[in-house]
């Protein structure tokens, strides 16, 4: 019976094999994927907001190390026949500013034809999508174009820094386009968590060589005046180096760790000699934390002066922007009375939202260089 059994399994699998055709042709196969990419643009609500912001506030940002990368503001992969379509258009970009179009697709850039080359170099891009998500950025198609078949490295870099002129064919229809890169300090990009382990936090944060905040927290943010608030504040976190600065402050507690250890084991010692209670071996692991914590309080409280800065220089409505604190105390902190304790690394979020309130006012009455520069003065007197 076993052997009847396994045999007509062999002839099910076989008979599901049968019916495989009609196979479609590559060109049926990229229409699809064409008039997909037009109907369903691969641009979710959340991450259109947070780049429209961001790239705003680059535009505030110092250069402080003076590197910048050409920003096209499209990303592009590969169709059934192997050409390269645009499947994403950044809002603002110069791929916007020249009415570039999801299902586009790229014939040829500064007159060269890109199809011979896409077949050899599609392992590589293969091995390298997934660090950015799949598809890949405008700029770095010119760049695989340039450096990898037609121009030297001593050449690559006039046109990367000029005008881009891209051949596109829309429905049949070819046009050819010139995009103007934007330069953005090359420090920072900015992701929207969706991961299932973030995605529903309200929190954001800066990592190395990026800002990460939760799709949660965007939509948390009523206005883009707030979005560009939470921005702002982890875009000084970058610039003013405080991921390095804390890093190195955790190196020098870890001495403390020691005393702390020898300390603790010793008042323990002489308490039960004493019949005393004995030291909580909890606290322990809290006397590197509370000196880290009065440096991460300063730090943060710096970040909301010059993330404030950012938002006001580029043209946000800067003290609309601090309801979302308010909200924070209520939905996160659940306590509007809450006050900083000393382990907190964070202020308390209407402790904050009280000092930003007189630091928007100084900005607004033109008075940074007096909170920049803590002036006596900024204590002395009410804000303008």
């Amino acid at each position: 019976m076993r052997l009847i059994g396994v045999f007509l399994c062999i002839l099910l699998v076989a008979g599901c094999a049968e019916v495989t055709g009609p196979q479609p042709t590559a060109q049926e196969h990229e229409d699809l994927q064409l008039a997909t990419a037009r109907r369903h643009p691969a641009q979710s609500w959340t991450a259109e907001r947070t780049a429209r912001v961001f790239l705003r506030l680059l535009g505030q940002v110092p250069q402080v190390h003076g590197r910048t990368y050409p920003f096209l503001g499209f990303n592009w992969w590969l169709t059934a026949r192997e050409r390269i379509v645009i499947d994403r258009v950044w809002r603002p970009s110069p791929a916007q500013d020249v009415g570039l179009k999801p299902g586009d697709v790229i014939l040829a850039a500064h007159n060269w034809p890109l199809d011979p080359w896409i077949p050899e170099a599609d392992r590589h891009l293969q091995s390298i999508s997934g660090v950015f998500g799949g598809s890949l950025p405008g700029e770095l198609l010119v760049s695989l174009l340039l450096a990898e078949k037609y121009v030297g490295l001593d050449l690559r870099e006039p046109y990367l820094s000029g005008p881009v002129e891209l051949l596109v064919e829309r429905e049949k229809e070819k046009r050819t386009v010139t995009l103007y890169p934007q330069h953005l300090p090359a420090e920072y990009a900015i992701l929207v968590g969706n991961s299932s382990r973030i995605a529903n936090e309200i929190n954001a944060w800066a990592a190395p060589g990026r800002i990460i905040i939760s799709r949660r927290y965007v939509n948390f943010c009523r206005s883009d005046d707030e979005l560009a608030l939470v921005v702002g504040h982890e875009l000084a976190h970058q610039v003013l180096g405080h991921r390095v600065r804390r890093a190195g402050q955790r190196q020098l507690t870890l001495p403390i760790d020691a005393v702390a250890a020898f300390t603790t084991y010793t008042l323990n010692y002489l308490l039960r000699l004493w019949y005393l209670p004995v030291f909580d071996k909890s606290v322990l692991g809290e006397f590197p934390q509370a000196t880290v914590s009065a440096f991460s309080r300063g730090d943060e409280r710096e970040a909301d002066a010059y993330g404030l800065w950012y938002a006001f220089q580029a043209g946000y409505d800067i003290e609309g922007s601090l309801a979302v604190m308010e909200r924070l105390a209520a939905v996160v902190e659940k306590d509007p009375f809450y006050r900083t304790a000393f382990l907190d690394s964070h202020p308390a979020s209407l402790e904050r939202m009280a000092r930003m309130k007189k630091i928007a006012r100084c900005f607004k009455a033109g008075q940074a260089a007096q909170v920049f520069l803590q002036s006596p003065d900024l204590d002395r007197q009410p804000a303008p």
